[in-house]
């Protein structure tokens, strides 16, 4: 078995030594942007309190402009058809808007159990919020799979897998692990407070919102719940278990939020407190 993980894989098929040539680096790394940036700049901690950001700039085929943050990156994207001053002011005006909203998010805890992993490539342990450890431990192979142990996960790393991929298949693994845990603590909620109807529980990874209630039933809770605090899990599910009394957020809504759990506005500013992870 080779030492480190940037060898040949020789030893994964006989007498086939040029064909399988690949490394964890090059396995995890993103996939390099196809348009080369217009314009690049990188803005000094006097602009952001924690640490520099960079921000490019791209001209795109969009109706509309756009920025998004991505690898401590601002990514301004033009749409098309705009003149020389336009593009200037549409930049101008999404770098301002970008830089105060990245500034307010790099205060915020991040939820990145698996960055070391990506990074480093090879082992981790993460732990959740009420103190369980898992351990990943990664390896290259011909093909992908991922197997159970006492501790954790074994992953078996394929060449064609990459970064993103094996980002959601890690939360995959943990949000498999966890579900029976929160569905107990949705039912035990919902017969503690509301009594409604719920068709389904479900815990996956989503990188834009906490939570959801389906029109059917289904409670979606976002994986990333594992790690916060006790009383802010508890707030999302009552807060998506009251939508199976109101759809909307009227103030009739939020009275029933007050009645599940009074005080809830504490719960719900700790959750401003974390940040999730880009995939």
């Amino acid at each position: 078995m080779p030492k480190t993980l940037n060898q040949k894989i020789e030893w994964l098929v006989e007498g086939k030594k040029t064909e399988l040539l690949f490394s964890m680096s090059r396995i995890l790394r993103r996939p390099p942007d196809p348009k080369p940036p217009l314009a690049e700049h990188v803005y000094s901690s006097a602009h952001m309190k924690q640490h520099p950001v960079r921000h490019r700039v791209e001209r795109t085929k969009n109706k509309h402009s756009r920025a998004v943050f991505r690898d401590d990156t601002i990514i301004i994207r033009l749409a098309k058809g705009l003149t020389q001053d336009e593009e200037k002011e549409h930049v101008d005006d999404l770098l301002e808007r970008m830089l105060k909203q990245v500034e307010d998010e790099q205060e915020k805890i991040l939820i990145n159990p698996f960055g070391k992993l990506l990074d480093q490539g090879e082992s981790a342990t993460i732990t959740l919020a009420n103190g369980k450890k898992y351990c990943f431990c990664l390896k290259p192979g011909k093909k992908t799979f991922i197997r159970r142990t006492t501790r954790g996960w074994n992953v078996q790393i394929g060449p064609s897998m990459r970064r993103k991929g094996l980002h959601r298949l890690l939360w995959k693994a943990v949000s498999k692990e966890e579900l029976g845990r929160v569905e107990q603590m949705v039912m035990r909620l919902n017969d503690e407070t509301f009594g409604v109807h719920v068709s389904d529980v479900k815990l996956q990874f989503a990188s834009s919102q906490w939570g959801s209630c389906s029109p059917s039933g289904t409670i979606m809770l976002n994986s990333a719940l594992l790690f916060v605090r006790p009383e802010v899990i508890k707030y999302v599910i009552l807060h998506e278990l009251a939508h199976r009394k109101r759809a909307d957020h009227s103030p009739q809504y939020w009275q029933w939020v007050e009645w599940a759990m009074p005080g809830y506005e504490k719960a719900r500013e700790g959750l401003y407190d974390y940040r999730l992870p880009t995939i």
